[in-house]
């Protein structure tokens, strides 16, 4: 269920984005339900024509999902992002980690984010902060990847990691720093060393 939920959201955004500039330069305005129901139409009929079947069941396609880190392309800065959600009672713990085409680490940042009434709520909330932080800092020639269907667990580690710490070790401080953590020194040194091989 909760995967089902999460599908549409590439979809909202891309609609929000596509409404955003349709105001700016058609000054054309759609109803906020009627964007919401093309979303979702479009998120189900991509999930339904991806769909393979497999001894009677369902599933997506791959759809070529790196299990590690993989680099953008030149003259991009990747950003990881991860919001680690515990219930709705909790902070959630927000983290990103920006890296270029050879994987060298930018900077990054963590923060206590207000609680959220779900983890799709959470991931929402943290996806705004890191767009917001990302605007403040400059920073436009960027890639955001968060770990829906498109982004691996596997190769979206270093972010949560960081954003575990927040919870975990009650690191509820924010900072933003240059380079990677050093206690996470070793995970991304093997990116690196896995992109440039």
């Amino acid at each position: 269920m909760e995967l089902v939920r999460r599908r549409p959201i590439p979809w909202m955004l891309w609609t929000i984005w596509k409404n955003r500039n349709s105001l700016l330069y058609a000054e054309v305005q759609e109803s906020t339900l009627l964007l919401a129901h093309i979303a979702l139409e479009e998120s189900t009929l991509w999930n339904e024509l991806n769909k393979v079947e497999k001894g009677g069941n369902q599933y997506l396609h791959d759809l070529g999902a790196p299990e590690k880190w993989a680099p953008p392309a030149p003259g991009l800065v990747k950003c990881n992002m991860h919001a680690n959600w515990r219930n709705d009672r909790y902070l959630t713990g927000g983290a990103w980690i920006t890296r270029d085409h050879r994987g060298e680490v930018g900077m990054h940042t963590r923060d206590a984010l207000l609680p959220s009434p779900d983890r799709l709520s959470a991931e929402m909330n943290c996806f705004l902060w890191v767009l917001r932080s990302l605007r403040d800092l400059r920073l436009e020639e960027v890639s955001v990847v968060i770990d829906f269907e498109v982004e691996s667990r596997g190769s979206n580690k270093v972010a949560i990691e960081i954003a575990k710490s927040v919870l975990r070790d009650g690191r509820l401080q924010s900072y933003l720093a240059l380079g990677g953590p050093s206690w996470l020194h070793d995970l991304i040194q093997t990116e690196v060393t896995f992109v440039n091989s």
